[in-house]
């Protein structure tokens, strides 16, 4: 039987919003402590949300099994998200750019590739984060 809205979902949330302050820090060119603003803000935003995902998100496929749409999705976001990570970490903006062009403004103009994998990355975490969310609702509204 799955939790929503728990311990282990508000502490997933926790770390989300950990991931979102590294986030905004190093796309803001703010440098922090130990981190920096480049590799490893991009390496610290990854660990955030790998640990977000495995108290909140991954934890469920227990009670739900591995082939429940909720985990596949979310499986299948994860795998994204590594490879944004991996092409921010080796260099490849081949991979990051054409996503990252579809965002507002002009946030990719002359932005490295690990700013770039930051801000793919953010925008992944934000919608497992929401599709959480939505789930977690439809948990708690739907009989038992």
């Amino acid at each position: 039987m799955t939790k929503p809205f728990d311990a282990a979902f508000f502490t997933g949330t926790l770390f989300v919003l950990l991931a979102f302050a590294v986030a905004y820090a190093a796309l803001t060119n703010s440098s922090m402590p130990i981190v920096g603003s480049g590799r490893g803000a991009l390496v610290a935003l990854a660990v955030l949300a790998m640990a977000g995902c495995a108290v909140g998100g991954i934890s469920q496929a227990t009670a739900l099994g591995w082939s429940h749409p909720f985990i596949v999705l979310g499986s299948l976001l994860g795998v994204i998200a590594l490879l944004v990570v991996g092409a921010g970490l080796f260099g490849w903006a081949g991979l990051l750019r054409p996503v990252v062009q579809l965002a507002p403004g002009n946030l990719a103009v002359g932005a490295t590739t690990e700013r770039l994998a930051i801000l793919l990355l953010t925008a992944l975490i934000a919608l497992k984060w929401v599709v959480d969310v939505i789930f977690a609702v439809s948990q708690q509204l739907s009989p038992a």
